[in-house]
C-alpha cells in the first residue's frame, strides 16, 4: 500500500504535458469507448510499437488514472501480466501511459460462439490466467473486472496470454461502492446488492469470474445472463449446487465429474467457500470434457418428466446485439460490463453480427 502511494505521488509529480504527434508514429486505433481510446504506436526515439491507452480527463480523475498506470507497472513484473513501459504524460484532453503491444488482440476474439475452444486450448490459456491472479492475490490485490477482453494474447493458439487492464483493482479488505448494474461475471452476493451499498473487496470476486469464465472459453455461452434467482439459468444451478440429488443442468452435462467439482469450488454460492485460484492446478492433470458416448443422459434425475430447457444465452460476436422479434430477454453481450468504469472495445470485423431468439430445446 505505502509502495503503491508512493509510485503514484511520485508519478504525479514527474508527469509531463507531451505533444504525441512529435513523440509517436499512430499507426491505427486498437480500440476505443467512453474511457477513451488506445492507439497502436511506435515511439520515434526507441523505434518500439506499444500500445499507448488514452484515458479522458472529463471522465477520468487523475488518482483514478495514477491508480491504474502504479499498479499495472507494480504488477508487470510477472510474466503473465502485461508489461508496462516507464511512460506516462498528459495532453490537453487524456491522461496516457504506454503498455506492451498484444499482436492477436484479446481472448473474445478467438472464442467461436455457441461451441467455444478445445479443451488443450483452454487449459494452455486458463492456466496462465490462474498463474496471473496467484501472483496479483499473493500481493493482496483484487482485479475485479475478469472476463475474455481483459485477456491479451499473443497468438492464436494461446501459447502466451497475458492478463491486463487494472483500472478496477484494488487491495483487499478495502470497501468499495456498489457499482450498478451487473454482467455474467459478476458474483451473486454483489448481484443482490443495492445500487447504493458499500462492499468488502475480496479474491473470491475473482474466483467466481474466474469460473464464470472458464465456462464460457469451454462452451462459447454464458452460464446465465445474471447471478440472480430470476435468472431461469441461474437458478437451476443455485438448486443444482444446494440440493445435490437435483438434475444437472444441460448445460453443464458436458463435463466429467472431476470439472464439475472443479466448478462448485470456483462458484461456491457462499463467498467464503470458493477456492483459492492456485486450487485449481491440480485440475489441469484431468479431463473436463466427456465424451458424447460417456455424457449423462436428458432424463437423468427428472422422475421421466418431460420439462422445457432453454438453452444457454450464447456469446454473441463481439460488437453485435442479440435481436429477437419474439422475446425481450435477449442474450447479453459478452462485451458489455457494467462494474468496470471502461466501456468495452467494439471489434470492427463483426460489427453488423447478431443473434437471433433463443432456441428452446425439448428434454425428456
Amino acid at each position: 500500500m505505502e509502495m503503491l502511494d508512493e509510485l503514484q505521488q511520485l508519478t504525479a509529480k514527474t508527469m509531463e504535458k507531451v505533444d504525441v504527434a512529435k513523440q509517436y508514429d499512430t499507426i491505427r486505433e486498437l480500440g476505443k469507448g467512453t474511457y477513451g481510446r488506445v492507439d497502436l504506436a511506435i515511439h520515434k526515439v526507441r523505434g518500439t510499437k506499444m500500445a499507448l491507452k488514452f484515458l479522458r480527463k472529463k471522465t477520468t480523475k487523475q488518482k483514478s488514472f495514477l491508480q491504474e498506470y502504479c499498479i499495472s507497472r507494480y504488477l508487470s513484473a510477472c510474466p503473465y501480466i502485461i508489461g508496462m513501459y516507464d511512460i506516462a504524460f498528459e495532453t490537453e484532453e487524456y491522461y496516457v501511459f504506454a503498455q506492451e503491444y498484444a499482436v492477436a488482440g484479446d481472448l473474445f476474439d478467438i472464442i467461436p460462439p455457441q461451441v467455444g475452444l478445445s479443451e488443450h486450448t483452454t487449459k494452455r490459456c486458463i492456466y496462465q490466467v490462474a498463474l496471473a491472479l496467484d501472483y496479483l492475490h499473493n500481493r493482496k490485490l483484487v482485479h475485479r473486472d475478469i472476463k475474455p477482453e481483459n485477456i491479451l494474447i499473443f497468438d492464436k493458439e494461446c501459447r502466451k496470454v497475458k492478463l491486463s487492464d487494472f483500472g478496477m483493482t484494488r487491495i483487499a479488505g478495502t470497501t468499495e461502492k456498489r457499482v450498478s448494474g451487473t454482467i455474467p461475471y459478476t458474483a451473486p452476493e454483489l448481484c443482490e446488492m443495492s445500487k447504493h451499498s458499500g462492499f468488502l473487496v475480496n479474491h473470491s470476486i475473482d474466483v467466481w469470474a474466474f469460473g464464470v469464465l472458464l465456462f464460457c472459453m469451454m462452451t462459447g455461452n454464458f452460464p446465465w445472463e445474471k447471478a440472480l434467482h430470476l435468472d431461469s439459468f441461474y437458478y437451476e444451478f443455485l438448486q443444482w449446487q444446494r440440493y445435490k440429488s437435483a438434475a444437472i443442468p444441460s448445460q453443464w452435462r458436458r463435463f466429467s465429474p472431476h470439472a464439475l467439482k472443479m466448478f462448485s469450488k470456483l462458484l461456491s454460492i457462499e463467498p467464503e467457500k470458493r477456492c483459492a485460484i492456485k486450487d485449481v492446478f491440480w485440475y489441469f492433470g484431468k479431463t473436463w470434457l466427456v465424451n458424447k458416448d460417456d455424457s449423462p443422459t436428458p432424463d437423468a434425475k427428472t422422475n421421466g418428466d418431460v420439462f422445457v430447457q432453454i438453452k444457454p444465452p450464447s456469446l454473441p460476436f463481439s460488437g453485435g446485439e442479440a435481436l429477437s422479434s419474439n422475446k425481450t430477454d435477449t442474450s447479453p453481450s459478452l462485451s458489455f460490463s457494467s462494474c468496470s468504469s471502461y466501456e468495452d472495445v467494439p471489434k470492427e470485423n463483426n460489427a453488423n453480427a447478431m443473434l437471433g431468439s433463443t432456441p428452446i430445446e425439448i428434454c425428456v
